[in-house]
C-alpha cells in the first residue's frame, strides 16, 4: 500500500494522507487518483487522517473528494495546516472532526473561472458559477452558526476572506486548534504560511530515506557501507550479478541433461553386454533399462550374477530379485490386472515395468476377444 499513495504515512490502524498542492486533474491532488486511492486505503485501514495544504483550483475535481470523505467506509480526521484556500477549504469542511494548525486559514470567495460565446452560454456559465455557490454555502452552513443564504452573502460577495483559525473555531467551522510547535509568527503573511508548511513536504520523504539507510547497514552486505552512494553502487554489482542467474541454470540444465543421457548410455551398453554375454534377451532391455534407473546398483550386481550364456525370466528376477542382493521381491508378476488395479498399483506397472504391463494388459483385455 505504500506505493500507491506518493504522500502517504502509515501507521498502526490509521495511514495519514498529504493533501498538499493544487486541486484538479493532472495537479498534485487530482481527483480521481485521489478518490480511488481513499477506497482502497479504507479497505486497509480504520482511520484515515488527511492533512490539507493547498490553494485550492478545480470546484468539480474539490466536490468529488469533499463526497468520497464524507462517504468513505472508514473513521476520517482533518487537520488544516497551513492554507485551506477556496475548493480545498470546501474539502476540508467534511472533516469528521476537523481541526486547525494554530497558525493556519481557511479562504473562501466566490466561484471564479472563464467561458466563450453567445449571450445565452455566457448566461449559462454564470448560472452554473451561482448554482455552485449555492450547494458550496450549504456545505459551509452544515458546519457553522450560520445559515445557506448567510453565508452567501458574507463570504460569495466578490471578496477573498481569510479566516484564522480562532475565527474558524468561534464560528463553528471546526473542531477544535492544535499546535505542533511551528517557528512561525503569528503576523505571518499568507504566503509565508503557504511556503513553510510546503517546504515540510520533503520531511517524511527524508525520514524515510535514512530510515532505509539504517535498515540496509543492518544486512551483512550493507554494513561496512559509509554512504548512500556505496550502498548504490553495491545494488548495481548485485543486480549485474542476478542478471547472469538466467545463465547459469539454462547451463544447469543442460548439464544434467547431459549427465541423465551419459547415463543413459552407460545402462545401455551393460545391457548389451549382458545380451551378448547370454544373461539377457533383446527383448528383456527394456524392462532392465527402467529397473536400472530406479535401482541401479541392485539391478547391476543382479546381472553380474547371472550366469552367461543363459538367459533369466523377467518373472523370475522381478519376483526374486534375480538371485542374492537382487532387487528385492515383487508381487506385481504374481498379481492379475484387476488386482493390481484393486491395489491402485497399475502406474508403478506401467512406469517401472512397462513390458510386464504391456503382458498383464493383453492377458486382461485382448485374449477376450
Amino acid at each position: 500500500m505504500d506505493k500507491i499513495f506518493k504522500n502517504q504515512i502509515p501507521g498502526e490502524g490509521t495511514v495519514s494522507v498529504l493533501m498538499y498542492g493544487n486541486v484538479g486533474n493532472g495537479e498534485k491532488v487530482d481527483s480521481g487518483r485521489v478518490v480511488a486511492e481513499l477506497m482502497e486505503l479504507a479497505a486497509a485501514y480504520g482511520k484515515i487522517d488527511v492533512h490539507i495544504h493547498s490553494n485550492g483550483g478545480d470546484v468539480f475535481s474539490g466536490i468529488a473528494i469533499y463526497n468520497a470523505l464524507r462517504t468513505v467506509d472508514a473513521d476520517v480526521t482533518i487537520y488544516i495546516d497551513g492554507l485551506a484556500a477556496s475548493i480545498a477549504g470546501i474539502i476540508a469542511l467534511c472533516g469528521k472532526p476537523l481541526y486547525m494548525n494554530k497558525y493556519a486559514r481557511i479562504m473562501l470567495h466566490r466561484v471564479s473561472g472563464g467561458s466563450y460565446g453567445n449571450a445565452d452560454e455566457l448566461r449559462k456559465a454564470a448560472d452554473l458559477a451561482e448554482s455552485l455557490e449555492n450547494d458550496l454555502s450549504r456545505m459551509i452552513a452544515s458546519r457553522c452558526k450560520m445559515d445557506a443564504e448567510e453565508v452567501r452573502k458574507k463570504y460569495f460577495d466578490g471578496s477573498e476572506h481569510w479566516i484564522s483559525a480562532s475565527e474558524a473555531f468561534a464560528m463553528g467551522l471546526i473542531d477544535g486548534i492544535v499546535d505542533t510547535g511551528e517557528a512561525l509568527s503569528e503576523n505571518a503573511t499568507n504566503t509565508e504560511v503557504y511556503n513553510y508548511f510546503m517546504n515540510r513536504l520533503n520531511e517524511p520523504q527524508k525520514t524515510r530515506d535514512m530510515a532505509l539507510f539504517e535498515e540496509l547497514k543492518k544486512r551483512s552486505s550493507f554494513a561496512n557501507m559509509a554512504n548512500e552512494e556505496d550502498m548504490l553502487k553495491h545494488i548495481t554489482t548485485m543486480e549485474n550479478q542476478a542478471a547472469k542467474v538466467p545463465a547459469l541454470e539454462a547451463r544447469v540444465t543442460e548439464l544434467t541433461n547431459q549427465i541423465a543421457e551419459s547415463k543413459k548410455t552407460a545402462h545401455q551398453a551393460f545391457l548389451n553386454q549382458a545380451v551378448a554375454e547370454g544373461k539377457l534377451t533383446k527383448e528383456q532391455v527394456p524392462v532392465f533399462m527402467n529397473l536400472m534407473m530406479s535401482d541401479e546398483a541392485n539391478t547391476r550386481k543382479a546381472i553380474e550374477d547371472m550366469p552367461k550364456k543363459g538367459t533369466v525370466k523377467v518373472e523370475d528376477f522381478l519376483h526374486t530379485g534375480g538371485g542374492a542382493g537382487g532387487a528385492g521381491n515383487n508381487d506385481l508378476v504374481n498379481m492379475s490386472w484387476d488386482e493390481i488395479d484393486n491395489a491402485e498399483r497399475l502406474a508403478e506397472l506401467k512406469n517401472q515395468y512397462p513390458e510386464l504391463y504391456k503382458q498383464k494388459y493383453n492377458e486382461r483385455f485382448k485374449n477376450n476377444y
